[in-house]
């Protein structure tokens, strides 16, 4: 039974299953690809907004969410947004088991409800997260919509039932074309030692910040800069980052890593940077059953047997690159999937995780080392 200022939500699959809930954040109804990750508790102002969850409304598997409320857009020394990994939502719905209404961080300055209001975005609580994460691990990410409605109002399932048929994949998008920013931009420590063109094709804010924090002059372009526009600034490397979709669509990226390759220009990816690398040395991509999405994500490499606790969030992944000269170095210790490839005689790497999130005294952030020991910096 609802109270008279709380809303009705409903977050509906398109076979018309459904869930009843309270919702917070903006009044309104949002279409999308349903995704879990199982990030702590801490960690749902960078989730909201990482560009790689473009098009999907997130699940929360952690109970209760927005405990230490939500911090200020300030920004670091280099510009950089300090607490946010961009500059707004990127999500297009949040699920929670409880929205908390009272945080309590000497940084914040709003609760996780009054974020998803300013940003104009919907979420739903008080429903079982745990049965729809069951669902969505047995039968694969799933298509929907999430509805906020105003309170009294009485959502009509039969017209949803009706709607929900036709929510699109948005990953049938090019949804990189749509967080990758139009314009160059700079990020330059005092006395680089160095110059790095990221091929922004998503980019969260922390892996801009450990780019710059290791002194290089980090020059950020949009997703459809050609070789030859990146080469003009004669970088010594090029990054080529995360982002959200299907790799397959971002055919202009694909063209710049096929000539970095054939090149030998010293490159690093992560994320879709990893699939965009693969796809230009001749691999091909697929979609995961449920994705990588989480804080907690082991993977190991096959020849020493070390084993990493990564972030991850990715619902593609790659296969047949090996003929080009490419060999995998980490594999994910649940499915086996691809989680990282280093090319055998060029400076050439990536890996399909997050090193800059990497939580735990076994992190990778030395991949940032690498990148700067290929680059002969």
């Amino acid at each position: 039974m609802l109270y008279k200022k709380e809303r009705p939500a409903i977050l509906m699959f398109k076979d018309g299953r459904y869930y009843e809930g309270i919702g917070f954040g903006a009044t309104k109804k949002v279409h999308g690809e349903i995704v879990f990750t199982t990030i702590t508790g801490a960690g749902y102002n960078e989730t909201l907004t990482d560009p790689s969850y473009k098009g999907q409304i997130v699940i929360m598997t952690h109970p209760l969410v927005g405990n230490y409320g939500v911090p200020a857009w300030e920004k670091d020394a280099y510009g950089i947004h300090k607490y946010f990994e961009s500059d707004s939502i990127k999500v297009s719905g949040f699920v929670v088991n409880e929205c908390c209404k009272n945080p309590s961080h000497y940084e914040s300055v709003k609760t996780l409800n009054e974020f998803l209001l300013e940003e104009n975005i919907p979420g739903i609580e008080w429903i079982d997260t745990r049965a729809i994460t069951k669902i969505l691990r047995e039968e694969g990410v799933q298509l929907g919509l999430l509805a906020v409605y105003n309170p009294g109002e009485r959502p009509n399932i039969e017209e949803l039932r009706s709607e929900v048929k036709h929510v699109e994949d948005p990953n049938l998008r090019d949804l990189v074309a749509e967080v990758s920013p139009k314009e160059v931009r700079v990020y330059s420590p005092s006395k680089p030692r160095g110059k790095v063109i990221v091929i922004d094709l998503g980019v969260k804010n922390n892996i801009l910040r450990n780019l710059v924090q290791r002194n290089l002059e980090v020059i950020s372009v949009p997703y459809n800069y050609s070789y030859e526009e990146i080469m003009a600034y004669k970088p010594d490397g090029v990054f080529i980052s995360n982002g959200p979709g299907d790799p397959v669509i971002c055919k202009d990226a694909i063209k710049v890593a096929s000539k970095l390759i054939e090149n030998s220009v010293p490159t690093m990816g992560i994320c879709l940077g990893n699939q965009i690398i693969a796809l230009g040395a001749g691999g091909s991509s697929y979609k995961l059953k449920y994705g990588h999405r989480g804080g907690n994500k082991t993977v190991i490499n096959p020849k020493t047997k070390q084993c990493y606790i990564t972030s991850q969030n990715h619902g593609f992944c790659v296969k047949g690159f090996e003929g080009e000269q490419f060999n995998e170095f980490l594999t994910n210790i649940d499915d086996n999937s691809n989680e990282g490839i280093i090319h055998e005689s060029k400076p050439i790497f990536a890996v399909q995780f997050h090193p800059e999130a990497s939580p735990g005294p076994l992190d990778s952030l030395y991949l940032f080392d690498k990148f700067i020991e290929i680059m002969g910096l």
